[in-house]
C-alpha cells in the first residue's frame, strides 16, 4: 500500500537569479507502507534534498507529494508542522543531540508541542529507552555517552512520538561498522514493527543490507534507476 507518493516534483534554489540550482528535475516515486527504502548518490545527487521533501521538511518548486493520499505541498505551514509531529520522527547525521541535558530530557523534547503531561511523556518514552537498552542511562547528561549510546538517544527520539515514517540523513556516516550494525540491528526492530524507513546515505553497509526493500539511484537531480530487492 503506498503511504509517500512523489509526483513529477522539482525543487530549485535561488530561481531566477545567477547561481539557479536544480536540486532535483521532475522526480516520481512511491514509497510503500512497512517498506526499506534507501535514496543513494553522490554528493549534489539531490538525495539530501528529496528526503527533505519527503519528510516534509521543505516544499517542492513544481510537482506533488502525496502523504497517505492527501496533497501536503499547499498546505499552512501549521498543518504541515503537525503532520511532521505526528507521522514522522528523524535522525540526523550528527544526532542533533543537546549534550548539557540528559538522555531523557532530549528524548522528551517532541512531546513538549503537543501539550501533554510530563507523566503520560514519561510513559511513552522509557519504554522505548528500554527496547533500545538505554534506560539505564536515562539521567547521565548526553555528553558523557558513547557514540552508539548517543546514537540510540537519537533514534529513541525519533520514535517518541510514535510516527509512521523514519526519515534518516546519513545515518552512518560518522559511525564505525560495529555502530552501523547495531544502526540496522535498530532498523531490523522498526520494520518489524511495521514502520515506514527512508534513509539517505553514501554508505554501501546500507544500501546493500538485506533489510533494505528497495535503492533509489540518484545523480544530477534524476531517479537513474531502482534496485527492488
Amino acid at each position: 500500500m503506498t503511504l509517500i507518493q512523489v509526483d513529477k516534483v522539482s525543487k530549485l534554489y535561488n530561481p531566477g537569479k545567477a547561481d539557479e540550482l536544480t536540486a532535483l528535475d521532475a522526480v516520481s516515486l512511491s514509497i510503500n507502507r512497512g517498506e526499506v527504502a534507501v535514496l543513494m548518490g553522490p554528493s549534489g545527487s539531490g538525495k539530501t534534498s528529496l528526503l527533505s521533501l519527503i519528510g516534509c521538511m521543505a516544499r517542492p518548486t513544481e510537482g506533488k507529494i502525496y502523504v497517505e493520499g492527501k496533497d501536503v505541498v499547499k498546505l499552512p505551514e501549521r498543518f504541515l508542522t503537525d503532520i511532521r509531529r505526528k507521522k514522522f520522527g528523524f535522525i540526523f547525521q550528527q544526532f542533533h543531540l543537546i549534550r548539557e541535558l540528559t538522555v531523557l530530557e532530549n528524548v522528551l523534547l517532541p512531546l513538549y508541542p503537543l501539550e501533554i503531561s510530563v507523566r503520560k511523556m514519561k510513559d511513552t518514552a522509557l519504554p522505548i529507552l528500554n527496547k533500545l537498552k538505554i534506560d539505564g542511562k536515562k539521567h547521565l547528561k548526553v555528553k558523557k555517552l558513547s557514540g552508539g549510546e548517543q546514537q540510540r538517544v537519537a533514534i529513541a527520539r525519533a520514535l517518541v512520538n510514535e510516527p509512521q515514517v523514519i526519515i534518516a540523513d546519513e545515518p552512518t556516516a560518522n559511525l564505525d561498522r560495529k555502530l552501523a550494525q547495531e544502526f540496522m540491528e535498530s532498523v531490523a526492530v522498526l520494520k518489524s514493527e511495521g514502520r515506514t524507513i527512508v534513509i539517505a546515505t553514501h554508505d554501501p553497509f546500507i544500501h546493500d543490507h538485506d533489510l533494505v526493500s528497495k535503492t533509489i539511484v540518484m545523480g544530477d537531480g534524476r531517479i537513474e534507476r531502482i534496485e527492488k530487492k
